[in-house]
């Protein structure tokens, strides 16, 4: 990651970010600065494991594909309300099996985000899914 991306220490001002480098023409900043916005929204939240991390992640990434796919800021509001309900493993488990999840991998390609998609989390950690069951 560039240094001038990852000397930014809010999710906002790596938008702004983003968009400027857009503007001159230097898209990989900008989407070096979309994944460093993914991570500090992530890394808001208090987790228990690095399991969880990824997962907040993973939902962070999909809101950012769907932004992206729309042109506007776009919130998993169903995403989050099923993590206030059920807790974040359980709801990577669910996202997992939507179909939504499948819908948004070729943005997350190509934000270079697919390392931080569902099926990249679950299986990075495939037991600690299965406990969540």
């Amino acid at each position: 990651m560039h240094d001038l991306v990852q000397r930014i220490k809010k999710p906002e001002l790596c938008y702004v970010f983003a968009r400027n480098a857009v503007e001159r023409g230097h898209e990989d900043l900008a989407l070096q600065a979309y994944r460093r916005a993914v991570d500090l929204r992530a890394e808001e939240h208090p987790v228990e494991s690095q399991a969880e991390l990824m997962a907040l992640k993973s939902f962070y990434a999909y809101e950012e594909a769907l932004s992206w796919q729309q042109g506007k800021r776009k919130r998993a509001t169903g995403t989050w309300q099923m993590v206030n309900r059920l807790g974040i493993l359980p709801t990577l488990q669910k996202r997992l099996a939507s179909k939504n999840a499948a819908e948004v991998l070729p943005t997350l390609k190509e934000m270079k985000l697919e390392d931080y998609s569902f099926e990249a989390v679950a299986k990075d950690f495939p037991e600690l899914l299965q406990a969540a069951a």
